[in-house]
Order: structure tokens, then sequence, then C-alpha cells
């Protein structure tokens, strides 16, 4: 009787003892990866106002500092400054035309302090009373910064011609 009565007094000081797991507000947790996903695809706004504002250090403040960026037919550029750099090489022709662009996020998935997307984009330029248009599509990683915010981690496109 002694032993039962031991068994059953440490039983119920380990039931008291353990807490229950905390549940998981999935609501919580679905409307902050909405959010997240908001973001992300605000960041693409940011950078086609930008690129339409012909500011190559607008830009390249919407990366990380650790950046890398792989450009259809270009050499990968790696880091922000290197980043500013190229886009007023590569950009320098266009902004001197009349232009427009756009960009489309298809779809973004946030998985911890990262997250992936992907789109479409299209740009129309008039050089020499010639107008041109191209559509391509890109792909890029975003990491969470220590505020909260979302940049550009990695990031890669390509013309669909």
């Amino acid at each position: 009787m002694h032993r039962l009565a031991m068994v059953l007094s440490f039983t119920v000081i380990g039931m008291v003892a353990c807490k229950p797991t905390a549940t998981i507000d999935l609501s919580t947790k679905a409307t902050n990866i909405e959010s997240d996903r908001a973001a992300v695809a605000e960041l693409q706004k940011q950078w086609e106002r930008a690129f339409k504002n012909r500011d190559a250090a607008g830009l390249a403040s919407l990366y990380t500092d650790d950046c890398v960026r792989m450009p259809n037919g270009g050499p990968t550029t790696i880091g922000r400054p290197a980043l500013e750099v190229a886009y007023r090489k590569e950009f320098a022709d266009i902004w001197k035309t009349k232009f427009d662009a756009s960009i489309n996020t298809d779809q973004v998935v946030v998985s911890g302090e990262y997250a992936f997307a992907r789109g479409t984009d299209t740009m129309t330029q008039e050089a020499n009373g010639k107008a041109t248009s191209e559509t391509g599509k890109w792909m890029a990683t975003y990491q969470r910064q220590s505020d909260g915010s979302w940049k550009y981690f990695w990031s890669t496109y390509n013309s669909n011609h």
C-alpha cells in the first residue's frame, strides 16, 4: 500500500510539473505568412519603381550586403556595392530611352527566415523611333532582416527569347 501511495504521489507531481506544450494558433501563423508574402511581393514593386526612376542605388538597397545576382547572359554579381555598379552599366542604354517595365509575382513561398518567389516581367522600350518589347521570367530568394523586413538575397532572371 505504501508503494502504491508513492507511485500515485510521483504521478501527480509529474503531471503538475509537466506543462502541456503550447498550442499553435494556426490563424495567426497563416496571417503572418500572408503578411510576409505581401511584403515580398511589395519588394518587386519597389524594384520596379526604382528601375523606372533610373535609380541604381535604390535598386541595390533592396538587396542584402552579401547578395548574389545571376543575370541572363551576364556575369554573377556578389555584394551590394558590385550590384550597384553592375546595374548602372547594365541599364545605362535603357535609361537613356523612353521605356516602361512591369514585374508580376506569380508565387511566394515563405519558410522561416527565407522566402522564395517567381514571376514574369515585361519591358517595352522606344529607341530611335522603334518600339520593342521583351518578356521574361525570374526567381529570387529573400532573407528576413533583423527588423522583420525582407531583402533580396539571391536573384536570377532570363528572357523568353
